[in-house]
């Protein structure tokens, strides 16, 4: 992780001076990661935000910070995109590799965080896409998912806009997102019921499938607790969700490798 830091400063200042660096900040400021990298050819986002006190308030984000994201060998400085958002991109041209570890780093004045290391593992393919016809409505169908074999998220994108009217074509979109993660806590086996999402034969189908760490399950797990799976049977006492970054952030900064396809869903 040293060696990371000393390349990150040697590559931003060009000076030639050793410089010391201490991340035991005096003053401590309470920041909100949501960052990833992945397989893909793209600009890869972190975004950076102030924790909120209140529920359903909207959080600000915080910009001007510098941010960078390194395996190591190789140090990616992000900008900030649109300026003022507290979205922060790397270039369209960057792709991460299975099996190497990603570190990011944030410095926000005098206030420096760093993550743990994040593992890009590997992700299986994906498996058939099954649906099956609502029984209220046989024109209408809704997904069956089956678990993966491998601990994952899967992100299913649906579009059947162009089959309905100009009217209803905001309603025609729908997307939902399913985890498979390796162990099992009683909240997910008793969790609330999820929302139907049903549509028409004829949809495009798009799915995304990510590859979860250990250290990304954990994190998934205990969000999942205190938000999706609140209101189950065996709900938990509220706690702090779980986080890999440190000096007084919280969030998650993951490496996730990925896997996609399209279709146009025909019973």
């Amino acid at each position: 992780m040293k060696k990371w830091i000393v390349i990150l400063m040697v590559l931003l200042t060009g000076c030639e001076e050793q410089i010391p660096w201490d991340l035991q900040n005096k003053d401590v400021m309470t920041l909100i990661v949501d960052g990833m990298i992945t397989n893909e050819r793209k600009a890869h986002r972190v975004t950076l935000t102030l924790p909120v006190t209140e529920l359903n308030k909207v959080p600000l984000p915080v910009t001007g910070a510098l941010v960078a994201i390194t395996d190591g060998d190789t140090v990616y400085v992000l900008k900030e995109y649109p300026p003022g958002s507290g979205n922060y991109y790397t270039d369209s041209t960057v792709q991460g590799v299975i099996d190497k570890i990603y570190y990011l780093y944030i410095k926000i004045d005098n206030h420096e965080f760093t993550s743990d290391a994040a593992r890009m593992v590997p992700v299986e393919p994906l498996e058939r896409f099954e649906a099956r016809q609502v029984h209220e409505n046989p024109a209408l169908y809704e997904i069956i998912y089956r678990e993966s074999r491998d601990p994952s998220m899967l992100q299913v994108y649906m579009d059947w806009s162009y089959l309905v009217s100009p009217d209803q074509k905001s309603k025609a979109k729908a997307w939902v997102r399913y985890y498979t993660l390796k162990s099992i806590d009683v909240n997910e086996l008793f969790k609330p019921a999820a929302e139907q999402v049903v549509f028409p034969a004829g949809t495009y189908i798009y799915r995304r499938k990510l590859s979860l760490s250990s250290s990304y399950q954990s994190f998934l797990r205990s969000l999942m607790m205190e938000t999706e799976w609140k209101g189950g049977v065996f709900d938990v006492l509220p706690a702090n969700v779980k986080t890999n970054m440190h000096s007084g952030a919280l969030g998650f900064f993951a490496a996730c490798s990925v896997v996609t396809d399209t279709l146009v869903f025909q019973p």
